[in-house]
């Protein structure tokens, strides 16, 4: 099957994105592999260790640098206002070279996402600029122990002293809480609003929790503790409102850009798969000739083709929709139906793998296990599977919203 690119904006960004990704970005990596690339990953802490966050800085510079770093966001802000269509197949892109490093000349969960277009100027300035630049890097803090999937139990609050906004609670299972320079807080406000306050890192009542070890064992993981943490009333993302509007961009944002992400690592598995299969063999033959083998691959490259259909179509609608402010319930729907997708296809994708390279597929040195540990995580954050499902079966009107 032939994967072709649909748009002159997508074929645009992956042209840009190839030279980079080929040339710089692969010769930061393969300098880190053959420098200290052998050494432990993780500090005794059981953070990332720092060689590893030195090469992640040097390649999300090289992507802010190209402009490919987040080029979603709009163009005042310094982004591209790409669509996220587009975005889709650049972040296919990327993906099909694996997790290598070359992953981080995007910006993710620590980088700018669509909040940023309701920054206020002091924000911009102090913030988003910086973090555009890649710069800085971000924390998107929502998760509290007794507020996972249901976001309206935060106990953490901000409310009004003066000038100033005073932020007090406790996050956990956060992305980058290690590394942080600015934290992105959502709180609860005392009027029961909901809002995302900047957080730096350096504000008196701030502090990280252990490192919160995870299937992904990428040492990214910690708490968050904000102790009557005092920021300008003007260092917000929107305002405060009812409801999660601000928040949900995030989240949305996360379930659109799972689409590049799991197509593109599927078809990484896929290709060594098939690889694999053609060179190893057993009792006199490859083992792709086993129709056991051949069909676990071609079933699994089907549900990919499919996957990556079916999320350009809902991608399309999306971009047509107004999907940050606010989204509908089909838009809503479509969110929910491409992180289903997209996580279901990865997983098959990489379970498939391992299992073609049987006991070599486990090793570490192979970097399969790695991606099917990202599959299974995927499943949660941003939105259980099970959430989703239920997102669907609301907007089939199968479900009352509460």
């Amino acid at each position: 099957m032939k994967f072709d690119l649909p748009t002159d904006e997508a074929r645009g960004l992956v042209k840009e994105a190839r030279p980079l990704l080929d040339g710089p970005i692969a010769a930061a990596v393969e300098e880190h592999r053959r420098g200290p690339g052998d050494e432990p990953h993780l500090e005794p802490d059981g953070s990332l260790a720092a060689h590893v966050r030195d090469l992640k800085r040097r390649v999300a510079r090289l992507g802010a640098e190209a402009g490919l770093y987040a080029p979603h966001v709009s163009t005042a802000l310094g982004g591209r206002g790409s669509s996220l269509r587009a975005c889709m197949y650049l972040h296919e892109e990327v993906f099909l070279r694996g997790l290598g490093g070359q992953q981080w000349m995007l910006g993710w969960t620590d980088g700018p996402s669509p909040m940023v277009e309701v920054a206020t100027e002091r924000a911009v300035r102090e913030f988003v600029g910086p973090l555009m630049r890649a710069e800085i890097s971000t924390a998107f803090a929502q998760t509290e122990p007794e507020a996972g999937s249901d976001a309206t139990n935060l106990g953490t609050v901000a409310r009004r002293s003066g000038g100033d906004w005073v932020v007090t609670g406790y996050k956990h299972l956060i992305t980058n809480a290690p590394f942080a320079e600015v934290v992105q807080v959502v709180a609860r406000t005392e009027d029961g609003a909901y809002g995302v306050f900047l957080v730096p890192e350096d504000v008196r009542g701030f502090s990280r929790g252990p490192i919160q070890q995870t299937i992904m064992d990428d040492g990214q993981t910690g708490s968050l503790v904000f102790e009557d943490c005092r920021i300008p009333l003007d260092m917000v993302l929107g305002e405060p409102r009812e409801g999660f509007a601000v928040p949900m961009r995030w989240v949305n944002w996360t379930k659109a850009r799972r689409a590049g992400m799991c197509v593109g690592l599927a078809r990484h598995c896929l290709d060594r798969a098939l690889e694999y299969a053609g060179e190893r063999y057993a009792f006199g033959r490859p083992v792709g000739s086993f129709e056991q083998v051949a069909y676990q691959i071609s079933e699994a490259h089907r549900h990919t083709w499919a996957t990556r259909a079916a999320c350009d179509r809902l991608l399309e609608e999306i971009d047509a929709a107004d999907p940050w402010e606010k989204p509908d319930a089909g838009t809503r729907a479509n969110f929910a139906a491409i992180k289903l997708m997209a996580e279901e296809c990865l997983l098959e994708a990489a379970d498939v793998a391992v299992q073609v390279f049987g006991g070599l597929g486990l090793l570490k040195s192979t970097g399969l296990e790695h991606v099917y540990r990202v599959a299974r995580n995927l499943r949660i954050p941003g939105g259980t599977a099970e959430m989703q499902r239920r997102e669907i079966a609301r907007s089939l009107g199968l479900l009352k919203k509460g």
